[in-house]
Order: C-alpha cells, then sequence, then structure tokens
C-alpha cells in the first residue's frame, strides 16, 4: 500500500473534525462545545481546524448535509437490493422517507441548526443547496425514470420541487413542535400521499 498523499491526509483530518463535532455535540448540546473541545478531542491542533473551517457552524452546515448525502445513497441502494421489484413511485416514496428517516436520527437540534444556517446562507440567485446535494441529484434522476408518469402539465422540475417541499415542510414541522412527535412515522404519511398525487395508479 503506497503512502497516503496530503490530500488523503486532509480528506482524512476533516473526516475525524467532523465525527468528532458531531459526537460532541449530540452528547453535549451544541452551545457547549467549543471549536477547542473539538480540536483536543480529534487529537489535533486549532490551526488544522481553521485549514478546514472557518468556525463552529460550518460544521454543521456542512456535515449534516453530507452525512444525510451518504445515509441516504447507503440506504436506499441497499434498499433497492433487497426490493429490486420497486415501482417508479415507490422508488421515489422511499428514497423521500429516507431523507425523514435521517433527520430523526440526527435529533431536533442538528435538524434545526442546519436549516438555521442554511436558509441564513441564502440569498437570491446565490443558492446552491440543492446542486450540491446527493439527495436532490437522485430524486431528479427518479423522476426523469417516472417522467411518462406525471400527470399533463407538470414538469419534472415542478415535480422535484413539490415532493421536495413537501419533505422539508414535515421536517420544518417537526423542529417547530420541538421534535414532540415521531417524524418518521408521521412523514411517511405526508410523503405517500404527496407522492399519490403524482402517481395514483402506481404508488404502493
Amino acid at each position: 500500500m503506497g503512502r497516503e498523499t496530503r490530500q488523503e491526509q486532509a480528506q482524512r483530518t476533516k473526516a475525524r473534525i467532523f465525527d468528532t463535532a458531531v459526537s460532541l455535540i449530540k452528547a453535549q448540546g451544541y452551545d457547549r462545545v467549543t471549536v477547542s473541545q473539538i480540536c483536543q478531542a480529534a487529537g489535533i491542533a486549532k490551526g488544522s481546524f481553521y485549514v478546514h473551517y472557518r468556525a463552529k457552524e460550518d460544521i454543521v452546515r456542512e456535515c449534516y448535509y453530507s452525512d444525510m448525502d451518504r445515509y441516504v445513497r447507503n440506504a436506499y441502494e441497499a434498499a433497492l437490493r433487497e426490493r429490486p421489484d420497486l415501482g417508479a413511485a415507490e422508488r421515489i416514496q422511499a428514497f423521500l422517507c429516507l431523507q425523514l428517516e435521517f433527520a430523526a436520527y440526527a435529533g431536533y437540534e442538528l435538524t434545526c441548526l442546519a436549516y438555521a444556517m442554511n436558509l441564513a446562507a441564502c440569498r437570491p440567485g446565490a443558492s446552491e443547496h440543492f446542486r450540491r446535494r446527493t439527495f436532490a441529484e437522485i430524486l431528479r434522476g427518479l423522476l426523469e425514470e417516472a417522467e411518462p408518469l406525471l400527470p399533463a402539465g407538470f414538469t419534472r422540475e415542478e415535480a422535484f420541487s413539490y415532493l421536495e417541499s413537501v419533505t422539508r415542510g414535515v421536517m420544518a414541522t417537526w423542529c417547530f413542535s420541538g421534535g414532540a412527535y415521531d417524524l418518521s412515522e408521521s412523514g411517511r404519511k405526508a410523503v405517500s400521499y404527496a407522492v399519490k398525487c403524482f402517481f395514483p395508479e402506481n404508488s404502493g
């Protein structure tokens, strides 16, 4: 095995910062965790932290959605291996529910923080949120496959916007409630209804 390149070392250090920060935030709460604590627990110098992040907020903003991308992609691929017979609408529904499942796993505090920070970063004409996210790429691909089944008058991009709005709306309502109910179960009902609106004859 060859020596690790500088790029590989940097990626490994960044991943260690991610994992350490998320672990500390889940255990202690976001406000109680400092950059110094993250660096000490990760075994790195403060200078190394600031090579990768400008502030603690950047970790939440990036790690939440990076982790969501990995979680959703891996879980979705596993679901397809188990159920290769799933139809287009069923695959879309399963995929959207995985986003909700991840939010429930990440927890109320991290989900609220990720929402707030990403919304604060939005500027007219400048948001790259969906362009940067694997889950958006996968959903657009699923809708491209299912495009012949869409109701007349709906474009693929309109369907994407509607289905993501439903999914994100369910997450936001859960945040506003203080995480008072089962997000996965409640969200599954909302997503199922939304998908059936587009694919009434093809939903499971």
